[in-house]
């Protein structure tokens, strides 16, 4: 996993729940881009979800994300 896709998953943990730009303002990382790495290191290897019935969509973790240590 990548250095900012992990900082994302560490953010996270801390605020499950978080919009893109929420995560984007405490992370330095572009919104586009949390987008972007949440989708590809996140989601695809099923350690969370994004919930697209809120407005702006949330991005969560699951247990498997929240338990998730970079080696």
């Amino acid at each position: 996993m990548s250095e900012n896709s992990y900082k994302i998953l560490t953010y996270l943990k801390s605020h499950n729940g978080a919009t893109a730009l929420e995560v984007s303002e405490a992370t330095n990382i572009q919104k586009r881009l949390v987008d972007s790495y949440f989708s590809a290191a996140i989601a695809n290897k099923d350690l969370g979800y994004r919930d697209t019935t809120a407005t702006p969509a949330r991005l969560f973790l699951n247990e498997k994300g929240m338990q998730f240590t970079q080696e």
